[in-house]
């Protein structure tokens, strides 16, 4: 039994059934055996537990590299532009971006400071190593009061989520019990926890089950506590409530995933799974509201990238590799490029202002 299904063990022994969002909380996040704290996640497509769209191509981050671009102009080229980025897991994304503007925009990179925010100290050394030439740019924490953007790429979906099904009286919560030869699901009475975050927001609620995220609401305020004026910029895959919720999606979207591939059970093995849920773009749009940030309209990841140049840094990859590795630098890119079910049409991209004018989706 891993370190995190032994804390998880221990917590119902002492104190009984636990919320999902607890399970889910030590279970990924457990400082000696949660999946991604203990440093044994691997990202990829081919040895991976997954993959994420900078590992697919350098292309998605020479993308945001562009809207980073129209960011510095917007915020009139302060110095340090500092690109917070929320998860930043090995730092691969950070890479290709910062390499991105060291060649395209010699004249911002100098002014260009990154601060890798982390909940996964065990990844910090594959990011240094990864981020080595860059290490001049990158500082530990953000300067107060700073000018810039918090950037995060499949980052929320992580955050842990309670599990609720049924509306008025009939509102259940899914628990998290140990029957002696593992872990089992029982569904009772709402946790005050839950029942709070009703009050201040409630997604479609009726006989199917939802997810709920209030660690969304802290992370969101940190995010942007972190900067003075500029950008919150989030990708991740959801959707607006009215579309991720409701009798189309009986059974919600929490899921489980190792080595790429769906797992049944969602108590199985903590530790040793990823266990996600697609975003609440509508919780996020909210708590911006009240922490008075404007959000520009939600938009689809393809979208978004068409919007800052994706066909004119596919027509320069393809300039750059030889004709034989064209055709299948073309086929890895398919999941951002073409209209399908996949990376491009299931991930939404949420830009929320600081302070600072609109960019444009």
């Amino acid at each position: 039994m891993s370190p995190a299904a032994e804390a998880i063990r221990a917590e119902i022994r002492e104190r009984g059934p636990i919320p999902f969002a607890r399970f889910m909380e030590l279970a990924l996040f457990h400082p000696q055996g949660g999946f991604y704290a203990s440093g044994r996640v691997r990202i990829g497509t081919d040895q991976g537990d997954f993959t994420t769209a900078p590992h697919i191509s350098a292309v998605f981050a020479r993308c945001l590299a562009r809207w980073v671009e129209a960011a510095d102009r917007a915020l009139g080229g302060p110095d340090p532009l500092v690109l917070v980025e929320g998860g930043p897991g090995e730092g691969r994304l950070a890479r290709d971006l910062l390499d991105a503007l060291a060649e395209r925009r010699p004249d911002l990179y100098p002014r260009v400071r990154y601060v890798a925010d982390e909940a996964s100290p065990a990844l910090g050394a594959r990011r240094k190593e990864l981020l080595r030439p860059h290490q001049d740019r990158c500082l530990e924490q953000a300067p107060p009061g700073c000018a810039g953007v918090y950037l995060s790429n499949e980052l929320v979906d992580a955050l842990p989520v309670h599990r609720l099904r049924g509306e008025g009286t009939g509102l259940e919560e899914a628990w998290v019990d140990w029957d002696g030869r593992g872990f089992r699901e029982v569904w009772a009475r709402p946790s005050p926890e839950a029942g709070a975050f009703l009050k201040r927001y409630a997604p479609p609620l009726g006989d199917w089950e939802v997810e709920v995220r209030p660690a969304a609401e802290a992370w969101l305020e940190g995010a942007a506590a972190r900067l003075g004026r500029g950008y919150v910029l989030t990708i991740d895959y959801g959707d607006r409530a009215e579309r991720l919720y409701g009798p189309h999606r009986p059974l919600g979207t929490a899921a489980a995933y190792r080595a790429h591939r769906l797992v049944d059970d969602l108590l199985a093995d903590p530790g040793e799974q990823d266990l996600t849920a697609h975003v609440d773009f509508t919780h996020l749009q909210r708590v911006g509201q009240r922490l008075e940030l404007t959000a520009e309209p939600l938009v689809n990841q393809r979208e978004f990238l068409f919007r800052w140049g994706l066909e004119e840094e596919v027509a320069a990859l393809e300039q750059r590799l030889p004709e034989v590795d064209r055709l299948a630098a073309m086929q890895a890119l398919a999941p951002l490029l073409l209209p399908c079910p996949g990376m491009g049409d299931t991930f939404r991209v949420l830009v929320q202002a600081k302070e600072a004018v609109g960019l444009g989706s």
